[in-house]
């Protein structure tokens, strides 16, 4: 069969699952039709389903029950000794000796050195060189091997065997195979003349490699394949010239499968080459090509060390032929410990504002309104924590006007130590920071440059018994500007500010017995009380602050709003109320239950502008959560926020979560967001949304992938994604199909809906076709890759 010229990749993919399911489901029926008696493949070291299933436990494999059997080398050969340090012991019905030394055996000959087995029909064996013949049936074992043939040289000294006419089985890596010749230049090198390979069933022919010559490098981890032709059921899709593929999960320089796809852009067909540069070093380039853009390179280097890890990344387009120019993207992440010193680095740049909505990325990097460009360097010691970093960013976000542009930090340094006194829980505290602040636009409405220092100290009392605590606390904020402005009359300031709190909480617990389990349940209430004198901070700018989103945690803190701009006024006391229930005999906490409010005793004046108006209310709004772990497969979340006053509901978030041992996955949730909540951003817009998605098995081989997402506000789906996967003993597919909401290049449009077919196929064993399909689903399906590397072995 040879493919036509009109017939697109992605015809050729879909036609190769179809042709895999073919040969599998009518390998399925042949083994229907023909009950099985007799293991006729037990020649082959191949152990069916049953007579694994009658193994003691202990003795049994990993053995998924993907495949209907498993190949299994005798127990005895992982327990013989080293064939170097053993003599050699001969059974035959007939023993002869030539004239010239050589031994003659025939009649069921066996010969054994510790974990190497010979059988053959006739052998003869140079007692002096151990140079040795075997004709007629010839068997070869050794721990994870197992070769047959009718002809075979082997030297039990110098550890070489040459075969002819062969089958072989390499039990570790499941693959099988024939050969015109087996021969070993090298104690772990195997070279395969005319051969097959496949990890398929003895009986399967869904795919195998047939190829002039195969070598296989044990000590490397790797097959290199030459004149190889890859038949799926039978029929030749493809040829190979050259290629290298692993035989176990070591790092090997070669093409990894391509990945293919239909969207957007055109046809997105790319082919990786991976590098390994060294252990702790290596390398992906990957030409891509778009069929509505044109062709594209992306690169990754990788290293690790004992001290530091990291990767940098690239991506270019020379010329973008919808855009008009040319495009690109770098990336660099890096994690460097150094005793008590820590480095990081987080950089991304992209060409335009686009550059992710059209070409999207494999590099470990994601799309974000203000792309981070930071450094820092930070010294953790008993007494003194230092830090310094730099930060700027690239805003990608069209509609962000000047004026709401970060602020670069170029630099930030700040200092915290910490003075216990002695063995009392008396605690001091000095924290100091220096920020130098630029504007990456010239605007009018705040300061194009500052500088900023904030002073901190602090004093507490940690009182701690195993029934409760309390921990008053005083701090000082002292703040200092200096501004450079556009007609600014007044470019410096200075404000100070004391905060006062205090923090308690008792630590009640009973134990019980329920349903023949011991639990223990705990009842935590918590009380925090909270003064800050109000200080006009209107005049001042807002470098790095915001408003903290309202929650359970919040009812505890010290100030509303992060960075070091606004210190909020307070006079408030917060009730929590915490209460836990423990499993004494797993030791997990199957339920968390908390609720809070906090009691206001005068309004919050101090707000991010002016022309926020002051919050009057005398209640926050109720929260509550519950964290419940129903059973070891469901658990439920939920957190909701109620005004009490004007009996509104604030928000909720709640969701359950389905996660079985067979790989079964779902998750249900619901986001609600009021936009008219208290203490709601002003330009926060309503959210009211449903999210459903699932991994689902309905048969051993068959499984289903989907989400769903709905936005019930706007009554539109904004993620839609249906898939199907198939797994047999040696071939897995999916076939995958998306339509989301992206944002839209047109000023005039908010979103866009946009489309995709993915294929993923793999060969298992080899390698798969369609990487990009883990990484689509792990953004879109909660638990994926989780599931994904909990998966048992695939044979």
């Amino acid at each position: 069969m040879n493919w036509k010229n009109n017939i697109s990749p992605i015809e050729k993919v879909v036609v190769t699952f179809l042709l895999l399911a073919i040969a599998t489901a009518t390998g399925a029926a042949t083994a229907a039709a023909e009950p099985e008696t007799v293991n006729p493949y037990r020649y082959l070291d191949w152990v069916s389903g049953e007579e694994i299933a009658a193994m003691p436990e202990d003795q049994r494999p990993a053995h998924s029950g993907m495949c209907e059997g498993y190949y299994i080398s005798p127990p005895s050969l992982t327990t013989a000794a080293d064939p170097a340090h053993s003599d050699v012991q001969a059974s035959a019905d007939h023993f002869d000796t030539l004239p010239d030394g050589t031994n003659v055996l025939t009649g069921d000959v066996v010969l054994k050195q510790g974990s190497r087995e010979l059988y053959s029909d006739e052998v003869k064996m140079n007692r002096a060189t151990r140079a040795t013949e075997l004709n007629g049936n010839v068997k070869i074992r050794q721990p994870g091997m197992l070769i047959l043939g009718e002809r075979a040289k082997v030297n039990l000294n110098e550890k070489q065997l040459d075969v002819t006419d062969t089958e072989y089985v390499i039990h570790q890596i499941h693959v099988h195979g024939s050969a015109g010749r087996i021969y070993n230049p090298d104690d772990q090198i195997l070279i395969l003349d005319h051969s097959s390979y496949t990890t398929c069933e003895p009986n399967d022919n869904s795919w195998v490699i047939k190829a002039k010559q195969i070598k296989i490098d044990q000590s490397e981890g790797w097959g290199e394949v030459k004149g190889a032709q890859v038949q799926v059921g039978g029929v030749p899709i493809l040829y190979l010239p050259w290629w290298t593929f692993p035989i176990d999960d070591r790092r090997q320089t070669g093409f990894l499968f391509p990945t293919i796809g239909s969207g957007q852009n055109g046809l997105d067909f790319s082919v990786p080459y991976y590098l390994n540069l060294a252990p702790n070093l290596d390398a992906t380039l990957t030409p891509r090509f778009l069929s509505d853009r044109g062709s594209m390179m992306e690169s990754e280097f990788r290293y690790l060390s004992e001290n530091t890890k990291g990767d940098i990344g690239g991506g270019y387009l020379p010329d973008d032929q919808e855009f008009g120019d040319s495009r690109n993207l770098i990336t660099w992440h890096h994690v460097g410990h150094y005793d008590k010193w820590v480095n990081k680095v987080d950089y991304t740049r992209v060409s335009d504002s686009d550059y992710f909505l059209d070409l999207d990325t494999t590099l470990n990097t994601s799309s974000t309104a203000h792309l981070n460009q930071r450094t820092d360097m930070r010294y953790y010691g008993d007494t003194w924590n230092f830090g310094g970093q730099v930060q700027s960013f690239q805003t990608i976000d069209e509609l962000i006007p000047d004026n709401a542009l970060p602020y670069r930090m170029l630099p930030q340094l700040s200092a915290l130590g910490r003075f216990p006194m002695g063995d009392s829980p008396l605690e001091f505290k000095l924290g100091t920071e220096y920020t130098y602040f630029e504007h990456p636009e010239k605007i009018v409405t705040g300061p194009t440059t500052a500088e900023r220092i904030r002073l901190i100290p602090s004093a507490s009392y940690n009182f701690r018994r195993a029934w409760g605590f309390v921990q008053p606390k005083l701090s000082y904020y002292q703040r200092y500007y200096d501004m450079n402005q556009v007609n600014l009359t007044d470019d410096e300031r200075n404000l100070s500010n004391g905060i006062f709190s205090v923090d308690s909480g008792l630590y009640l617990d009973r134990p019980f017995e329920m349903a023949g389990s011991r639990y223990l349940q705990t009842l935590e209430p918590r009380l925090f009380y909270l003064y800050s004198p109000y200080k006009d901070q209107n005049d001042l700018p807002t470098f790095d602050t915001a408003k903290t989103s309202f929650s359970y945690e919040q009812l505890f803190r010290e100030n509303r709003f992060t960075g070091g701009d606004r210190v909020g006024d307070a006079n408030q006391i917060s009730l929590g109320l915490t209460s836990r229930l423990i499993n004494e005999q797993t030791g997990q906490e199957e339920i968390n239950v908390s609720i809070g409010q906090i009691f206001y005793l005068r309004d919050r004046k101090v707000q991010l502008t002016q022309n926020n108006p002051p919050e009057e209310t005398t209640l926050s709004p109720f929260v509550a959560r519950i964290n419940w772990l129903i059973d070891s497969e469901w658990s439920w979340r939920a957190e909701t926020q109620m005004d009490t006053q004007e009996n509104n509901l604030d928000s909720i978030v709640t969701g359950f979560r389905y996660r079985a041992e067979n790989g079964n996955l779902m998750n249900l949730s619901y986001n609600f967001y009021d936009d008219g909540a208290v203490g709601a951003d002003p330009l926060a817009e309503k959210i009211n949304q449903t999210d459903f998605s699932f991994i689902w098995s309905v048969s051993q081989r068959w499984g289903l992938i989907g989400r769903w997402g709905y936005d019930l506000e706007e009554q539109r789906s904004y993620d839609t994604v249906f898939g199907i996967e198939y797994e047999s003993c040696c071939w897995r597919a999916r076939l995958v199909n998306r339509r989301y909401l992206r944002e839209s290049n047109d000023p005039s449009l908010v979103v866009e809906p946009s489309q995709g077919i993915y294929v993923q196929f793999e060969l298992k064993g080899l390698g798969g076709l369609g990487g990009s399909v883990d990484t689509m689903l792990d953004d879109a399906i909660s638990g994926y890759q989780l599931r994904e590397n909990s998966r048992p072995s695939g044979f």
